[in-house]
């Protein structure tokens, strides 16, 4: 419709043909036909180049996209490979490690069962064990008590020396230094006293186990000092508690 409008256009208003068949000059008109015909040719011509040029873009766009679409279809394929790679390198890394896990499973497992066997054989000894040492608690128990029948009976010393304390001593020196050697003591019978050391305290006024058993701290320090003891020598072999029991035996028979 477009070419037809455009043909009587050129034919009636370019060329000034007229539209009565009459005046239609038929060489002219077939002049001016030839020509419309000829610009149609050629539009049609330019109207291909342009498709032409224009698709040849698009081609080439579309050429580029598939250039593009088989190049990173090569780099999936690429990547796909190394994937695989990987994978098989993963699935014989998880092999090896199953094969790991497993060797150190077992080895864990004869390991438990050692340490098993190793605590029931503890325990049997720890049985055993504590059924000998029962004897021992009872032992200890025994000398508890020991213990605390010597203190109350140290106590009871103790408090018996107080009383003797208290009470009036003989004026005449004659009769305390008879008094004194009537009443000696075997002092070797307490353990950590020696022949030389029972002359060391004799010459120092000490002859009974009543005077031992009320040693103090002070005295014990003085006497330590004086008769040149080891330090610490009287605490340490217990003469106050021997000396003790011996004086109560000796009250007691």
């Amino acid at each position: 419709m477009w070419c037809l409008g455009a043909s009587f256009w050129y034919l009636f208003w370019v060329k000034g043909l007229s539209p009565q068949p009459e005046n239609i000059n038929p060489h002219e008109s077939a002049l001016a036909i030839a020509e419309i015909l000829i610009m149609i040719l050629v539009s049609v011509f330019i109207g291909f180049a342009l498709f032409w040029a224009l698709n040849q873009q698009t081609v080439s766009k579309k050429d580029e996209a598939v250039q593009q679409l088989l190049i990173e279809r090569a780099a999936l394929q690429t990547s796909e490979q190394l994937l695989q790679e990987q994978s098989q390198k993963s699935e014989i890394t998880l092999s090896r490690a199953r094969e790991t896990f497993r060797e150190d499973f077992l080895e864990v497992s004869r390991e438990n069962e050692r340490l098993k066997t190793e605590l029931e054989n503890a325990q049997h000894v720890t049985s055993s064990e504590s059924n000998e040492l029962e004897p021992l608690k009872n032992e200890i128990a025994q000398l508890e008590s020991v213990r605390q029948k010597l203190e109350i009976e140290l106590s009871e010393l103790r408090t018996d020396a107080q009383e003797r304390k208290s009470m009036p001593k003989p004026v005449s020196k004659n009769t305390a230094d008879k008094n004194s050697t009537e009443s000696k003591d075997d002092l070797k019978v307490i353990n950590g006293i020696g022949p030389g050391i029972e002359k060391k305290l004799n010459k120092h006024g000490i002859f009974t186990y009543r005077q031992i058993s009320e040693f103090t701290d002070e005295s014990i320090s003085a006497l330590t000092d004086v008769v040149e003891f080891f330090p610490g020598r009287i605490q340490r072999d217990r003469w106050v508690e021997q000396a003790s029991k011996l004086y109560l035996d000796k009250i007691r028979k």
